[in-house]
């Protein structure tokens, strides 16, 4: 069994500290931790791009302009590493999607009252 380098106590093989003296026992937490979800902040980003979410919000109020910002969000996302890149490639989806409606509507308008 290993023993604390500060206080000579000994340690079990899952302390990642010492309970006595709080000293980091160098133990790595393989097998107690996935690493999906480790504490490491370099690992996962906690942010979310916001011009995604605001895509995502524009692409359910059926507004072309989500394509717009979704594009610009995934941009952003690829050089700061935020969360955030399938809402705003869904949001561009239903930008294309509500563009291609907005263009047939219109379409449909000139073409009858002509």
């Amino acid at each position: 069994m290993a023993t604390c380098a500060n206080c000579g106590r000994e340690l079990q093989p899952a302390w990642k500290y010492c309970i006595t003296c709080g000293t980091r026992t160098g133990v790595p937490l393989a097998g107690v931790m996935p690493s999906a979800l480790s504490a490491d902040p370099e690992a996962q980003p906690t942010r979310v791009n916001v011009l995604a979410v605001l895509a995502l919000i524009l692409g359910c109020l059926l507004s072309p302009l989500a394509a717009l910002f979704g594009h610009v969000a995934v941009s952003q996302i690829k050089i700061t590493g935020e969360r955030g890149l399938v809402p705003a490639w869904i949001a561009i989806v239903l930008g294309y999607v509500w563009l291609v409606a907005l263009a047939v509507l219109v379409i449909a308008l000139v073409t009858t009252n002509a």
